[in-house]
């Protein structure tokens, strides 16, 4: 990988240092606690650090990596995109009961031996505290879809909870405390208000999960310790360490090292080293994260479909892919995967690499290249547009560069201006560069979830932030009704046809450009059992409980 620059080898010395208490490899079996107990310490080394550990206010991938060792939520998907129950003994459906015939009812039976870190006892009052904080009209929630839809709660007993819904939502079994945890009425009730978000809980969180919560050192590290009172099997691990390292080569070079035992989502360079690194197992996960282009519709240059379009035509996604990763990640035309049944193709035939039509698409805006700059002007205006991603992450910033290169050839100026991820991600309250719209073009991967429904957070005119996910600020009626019609839909046949029409719809107003789904590398050592990468948003730790070190 050649020589360390002066920059990385402090940054590598740095975490020696303050890993000497945590340790690496080496001593990674200390720490057992008897025999068939919690043993050993993992140390993974992560490029992106959490804003906050509170997933209701942040869903930053690497928010719900940490979050998954902390929390317990009502389901999970496993690693074959199948839920499973978490804080509740069984799924509800019709057939068992636990759903009422018109969809209108949900109960849920909880664990009765589920205890917060403190000793607390977690009951059904702290789920309905959590719904009260999803639905607080002073709370800026990541999201309230699903959740809107609540009329009211019952709570018959402690371990009991039933769901009234004032309209039917097809996936609320799938939605219901799945994105979110369960919080701990008895410690922040008394920030039920516009001070939630502030509340010092959300980076010293008390929680309900495998995995107790000991510090956090910004910039550097998490330190976690198994939970002797967790509800499930295990945890069979003492000590879990999340390593913070922006660099990606910096963070290969500690993996080398023996520094960290691992890497979640490493740079495909990995591949390079891989054989050398003997006690150490490199996973390919395709996950359904498609690293995408949002578009602010808000923006007077993009509020033009005509210029969207352009801009979708103009990119070369097999160029990207190629350079940038190798061919590992594959081209992505629209947000639904290739595996899913609500995948339709119908982008890839209407938004094509056709760089030509582009630039038609451009003159019937009005954008013409007056002056031979090469940049095409309007009104005396350069067509210059901004983009932003995450600093740091080598492989966006290198796919800024090729997307410059290749705007510029139908005569668009794109400049880069790249934010921490603790800015781009950040909730509504904290000024977030995607919630508050301060952006014109943003490269950042979202998911693609098994159901569909989710879209309606992600594209409803009624969720654009701080109501949900809506970043790119389209405002589209027919697609509003669409996806609550779909939202509300059983029929399979029924479902898939009314999401046809939302694809269309997406692929013609291009809210968004698909660029690559992402196969998610991940180096964790040999000697770690029960280690299942998950390409859901459940995420790779989210049987983190059962893992081993051997």
């Amino acid at each position: 990988m050649g020589n360390p620059s002066r920059a990385r080898r402090a940054a590598a010395a740095a975490i020696v240092i303050l890993l000497a208490g945590c340790g690496g490899r080496e001593d990674a079996g200390d720490g057992a606690r008897g025999v068939g107990g919690p043993r050993g310490r993992l140390v993974i080394g992560m490029q992106q650090e959490p804003e906050i550990l509170n997933e209701a206010l942040n869903s930053m991938v690497s928010v719900v990596y940490a979050c998954n060792l902390l929390f317990g939520r009502f389901v999970r998907h496993d690693d074959a995109m199948q839920l499973v129950p978490d804080l509740i003994r069984e799924i509800p459906t019709v057939e068992n009961g636990l759903v009422s015939p018109d969809h209108l009812r949900y109960t849920y039976r909880l664990r009765q031996n589920a205890m917060w870190h403190d000793g607390v006892p977690l009951t059904s009052g702290d789920v309905e505290f959590t719904w009260r904080v999803m639905t607080h009209p002073e709370i800026n929630v990541e999201t309230r879809q699903g959740w809107d839809v609540i009329d009211r709660i019952e709570t018959p007993n402690s371990f009991t909870v039933v769901f009234h819904l004032r309209e039917v939502y097809a996936n609320f079994v799938g939605d219901c405390f799945y994105d979110e945890s369960v919080l701990p009425r008895h410690l922040l009730e008394k920030s039920l208000g516009p001070g939630f978000a502030s509340d010092p809980f959300n980076r010293a969180p008390v929680g309900s999960g495998p995995f107790v919560f000991r510090e956090w050192v910004a910039g550097s590290h998490i330190r976690l310790e198994a939970n002797p009172r967790y509800y499930g099997e295990g945890p069979g691990i003492a000590e879990i360490v999340l390593v913070f390292v922006p660099d990606g080569n910096a963070l290969l070079m500690q993996l080398e090292a023996g520094e960290i035992d691992a890497i979640d989502n490493a740079p495909n360079a990995l591949l390079d080293v891989a054989s050398s690194l003997t006690d150490v197992r490199v996973y390919r996960n395709a996950a359904l994260f498609n690293e995408h282009l949002d578009l602010n519709l808000d923006h007077p240059v993009l509020a033009d479909r005509r210029v969207r379009r352009a801009l979708a035509l103009a990119v070369d996604r097999a160029e990207i892919s190629g350079k940038i990763y190798d061919g590992v990640w594959i081209p992505a035309w629209e947000d639904d995967h290739p595996s899913s049944p609500y995948h339709t193709g119908f982008a890839a035939e209407h938004n094509p690499y056709d760089p030509d039509g582009a630039r038609r698409l451009l003159r019937e805006a009005g954008w013409r290249d007056a002056d031979g700059d090469g940049i095409r002007e309007k009104e005396g205006r350069p067509l210059s547009l901004e983009i932003t991603t995450t600093a740091g992450r080598l492989n966006r910033e290198r796919t800024e560069v090729v997307l410059r290169e290749q705007f510029r050839r139908i005569g668009v100026d794109l400049t880069i201006r790249n934010h921490h991820p603790t800015v781009l991600y950040a909730g509504w309250d904290d000024g977030g560069v995607l919630k508050r719209g301060r952006f014109d073009i943003a490269l950042y991967a979202f998911l693609s979830p098994p159901d569909p429904s989710t879209k309606q957070g992600t594209y409803s005119a009624d969720y654009i932030p701080p109501a949900g996910q809506n970043n790119s600020r389209i405002r589209n009626e027919e697609l509003t009704k669409l996806l609550a019609l779909g939202s509300a839909t059983f029929d399979p046949d029924e479902r898939r046809r009314i999401y046809a029409g939302v694809s269309a719809i997406i692929a013609e107003e291009v809210p968004i450009i698909p660029l690559l789904w992402v196969t998610q590398l991940d180096a964790m050592p040999v000697r770690l059992r029960n280690y299942r990468p998950n390409p859901t948003q459940s995420g790779d730790t989210w049987n983190a409980a059962e893992w081993r070190l051997e």
